[in-house]
């Protein structure tokens, strides 16, 4: 399930579209049998990881106002946060937690980009930008398949951006490694990417397999597709002992909404797919979570259940780029609520995380891999 960024990542279907799909089995058998063997290239070839963990009073409060901002939903203060941490990185740029922050807050811009009042044609900048952090972050911590998951989406998008069919492809196969280390984290995370592509393409059926089989991992047994319901899996978050699990199938301060947001996305993916009758049953998992009445997206929740039929032929429809659109006409990738479905922090949540030890959980939780 998500647990840091949903974000809506420009990949065509014309970039996918690179061979037959004979020709897709055959090099996916082959690339299975490769494994983690497989190569992650970066636009950097070395960065120090001796100066990852290398804190500064700049480098603590850019950080700090990063979160700050993004769990208020403050895109419009995106400027003040890439200045901060932007000169933070020119103190130290080995310093992991700045660098994916950076990185983190390019994907923001780009994927909320609809609530700006005009869309320039140079907000794809943060596209190239974001795939240069996360690189970096890469370099600096290869062993964190949730920065592989990431870079593998940057790479698809700014592949299709700049129409680059290499980068596309080398994309989407650093996103099935990053889904063999952490499949309940990247199936979300990449499949979340694949989901604008066309609901005919085998990609988009690819991508909401990966949705049911993150439901699989997460719930530690085969999912009842047919009798969608989660009640009896709730007791299992206080029992939860695998960190890695905690983390990316239950709601958390850094995304205090996760499991909502990905059952509104599993939801829009199914109406997607024509299948709106279940797309409902899947948007009222969300309000199954105890956290539910503290979520600012509830009424949007309401709104796509109440029109779950309609929006299939809606959400069919190609999304124009520079186009601003109303978020319960477009599915949650394209919306401009595409991060803070799951990241943004109530009144109540913020009340509910006062006391919460933000430096304790990130060394606890290994958040940057260390």
């Amino acid at each position: 399930m998500p647990i840091f960024f949903l974000c809506a990542l420009q990949i065509s279907q014309k970039q996918l579209r690179l061979f037959s799909m004979k020709k897709a089995l055959i090099l996916f058998s082959l690339l299975a049998m490769l494994g983690c063997t497989l190569s992650v290239k970066t636009v950097n070839r070395k960065k120090d990881a001796e100066e990852a963990e290398k804190t500064t009073a700049l480098s603590t409060y850019a950080n700090n106002y990063f979160w700050e901002q993004l769990h208020g939903g403050h895109y419009e203060n995106l400027d003040s946060v890439l200045f901060y941490l932007s000169a933070a990185y020119n103190e130290n740029p080995n310093h992991l937690e700045t660098v994916a922050h950076l990185g983190f807050s390019h994907i923001w811009a780009l994927s909320e980009r609809r609530k700006l009042d005009t869309i320039p044609p140079t907000i794809t900048d943060h596209g190239t930008l974001a795939l240069k952090y996360f690189g970096e972050a890469y370099k600096l911590n290869p062993k964190d398949p949730r920065i592989l998951g990431f870079l593998a989406d940057l790479k698809m998008a700014v592949g299709s951006i700049s129409d680059d069919k290499s980068l596309v492809t080398d994309g989407y196969f650093n996103g099935k490694k990053s889904i063999h280390q952490w499949k309940e984290f990247n199936y979300f995370t990449v499949g979340y990417s694949l989901s604008q592509l066309s609901h005919e393409s085998w990609q988009f059926d690819k991508a909401l397999e990966w949705q049911w089989k993150t439901l699989d991992e997460c719930y530690c047994e085969k999912f009842d597709r047919e009798h969608p319901d989660i009640t009896k899996y709730l007791p299992m978050e206080a029992e939860e002992d695998d960190l890695k699990r905690k983390r990316a199938c239950w709601n958390s301060w850094i995304a205090p909404h996760n499991v909502e947001g990905f059952y509104m996305n599993m939801g829009d993916m199914l109406v997607k797919d024509g299948d709106w009758q279940k797309a409902v049953e899947v948007y009222g998992l969300a309000k199954q979570i105890p956290e539910y009445e503290s979520w600012d997206f509830k009424e949007l929740l309401q709104k796509r259940i109440d029109s779950a039929q309609v929006n299939v032929q809606k959400f069919r429809e190609p999304v124009l780029a520079g186009q601003n659109y109303a978020d319960e006409d477009i599915m949650m990738i394209h919306s401009s609520v595409s991060c803070m479905a799951c990241h943004q922090m109530s009144d109540a949540d913020k009340a509910n995380y006062a006391d919460f030890d933000w430096e304790r959980y990130k060394k606890e939780y290994k958040v940057y891999g260390h």
